[in-house]
């Protein structure tokens, strides 16, 4: 909308916008609408003229009086469409609360549906096919309560089976939910850990509301991501030779040398990418923030250590060709993968090691591979690799060591 489309249609689009929510502010109307604050300001007065009860809570926003309701909200033909497409993807999601439930829902949808909407609905849902999930397996149940125990800060008791198949209880305070490849992840206080912790709801094998409420936490969604980002590098880093299969020299110096690395064995995610046109940049920081947000470091099985590695390898030609990046830790073996993930064995040899010193978010690595792609180096295009360790737990002030494989 604009402030060109005619306000009656505005000023009906808003009174269903300020039904949708408890609290909506002016800034949240004139983005939705496309129009100025001022706008919102007079259609409010608008509004409260023509004998609809608003509340204005300064500095907040505005919201209905309770008890006020209004008549039936008619869709536009696009939005019952709409309705039905989302239907048919809900109904391949796993967690069999959720479909259920949206399944319940549409039906009192659809009833308020013109008779003519109702057919072409009907024809277009014979002629809609979603292709993930055919079989429409559903691996979890639990997501329409845990969404309640989030709004009702309820305890939560679990029996929860690790990717590892170790079963454990625990009593967690739910705090917010997420889903990739098809499964649900809750990420909730233990308070068993005392800390955040991430399950995956298949996993859940039994779950027991708690008749007891958690005190809120203050923390946001966005801040814990921002604070799961710095706890992965913020760990205790194993000593590079202590195990078989880890590094035979340590570095010395702040400089340029050569090393000899022992064969070692990786599980994580990757991406096929190119560092043509910058998209190796882009598809590599989707790549991290996957796997930060989603709290991959905890699934990896069997860890050697709790480093964080960015491989570069399967290479087609020189760095402008496209390779795969992997991303994961070392592991002391390949006999659990978990799904989504990739294991690699890497047989070491010759690499030079450079230490990169700076502001991470400031893209220090990157700037230093520039330099390391200017070198005269006589590189086997192998396997190269970052390791992100303790020294990189202040992303201002970090060092993280790049090991190029070059020929003997």
């Amino acid at each position: 909308m604009s402030e060109n489309k005619p306000r009656l249609a505005r000023l009906a689009a808003i009174l269903t916008q300020l039904q949708s929510k408890r609290l909506v502010t002016a800034r949240a109307i004139a983005d939705k609408h496309e129009v100025s604050i001022r706008t919102v300001y007079r259609d409010i007065r608008t509004l409260e003229k023509s004998g609809v009860p608003i509340l204005t809570q300064e500095g907040k926003g505005y919201s209905l009086m309770e008890g006020y309701q209004l008549p039936p909200v008619l869709f536009t033909e696009a939005e019952a469409m709409a309705l039905i497409t989302a239907e048919q993807i809900i109904r391949q999601n796993k967690d069999k609360s959720l479909a259920e439930n949206y399944e319940n829902a549409i039906i009192k949808i659809k009833s308020t549906l013109k008779h003519s909407q109702k057919t072409k609905t009907e024809f277009l849902s014979s002629r809609l096919q979603i292709r993930n999930n055919q079989q429409e397996e559903k691996t979890s149940q639990y997501l329409i309560r845990l969404q309640s125990t989030i709004a009702n800060f309820q305890v939560v008791k679990i029996d929860y089976l690790s990717l590892q198949n170790q079963r454990t209880q625990r009593r967690i305070e739910p705090f917010a939910l997420y889903t990739t490849k098809g499964n649900w992840i809750l990420i909730a206080f233990c308070q068993v850990k005392k800390a955040f912790r991430a399950f995956r709801l298949d996993r859940i094998q039994y779950l027991q509301v708690i008749d007891h409420q958690f005190k809120p936490h203050e923390i946001t969604l966005e801040q814990y991501l921002e604070q799961c980002r710095a706890s992965c590098l913020d760990t205790p880093d194993t000593g590079l030779s202590q195990e078989p299969f880890t590094f035979a020299v340590h570095h010395k110096n702040n400089t340029m040398q050569n090393v000899n690395v022992s064969a070692f064995q990786v599980i994580g995610i990757s991406i096929i990418t190119s560092n043509e046109n910058g998209q190796a940049a882009q598809d590599i920081g989707r790549l991290w923030q996957r796997f930060l947000s989603e709290g991959l470091l905890q699934q990896i099985p069997n860890k050697a250590s709790t480093n964080i590695y960015s491989i570069y390898t399967d290479y087609t030609g020189d760095h402008l060709k496209p390779y795969r990046t992997i991303l994961g830790c070392q592991v002391s073996n390949l006999d659990q993968i978990p799904q989504g993930m990739i294991g690699r064995s890497f047989t070491g040899g010759n690499y030079l090691q450079i230490p990169a010193k700076g502001n991470i978010e400031q893209g220090m690595v990157g700037n230093k591979w520039f330099e390391i792609w200017g070198m005269d180096l006589n590189r086997s295009y192998s396997a190269d690799f970052e390791i992100y360790g303790e020294k990189a737990r202040n992303p201002k002030d970090a060092e993280v060591d790049i090991f190029i494989a070059v020929n003997s």
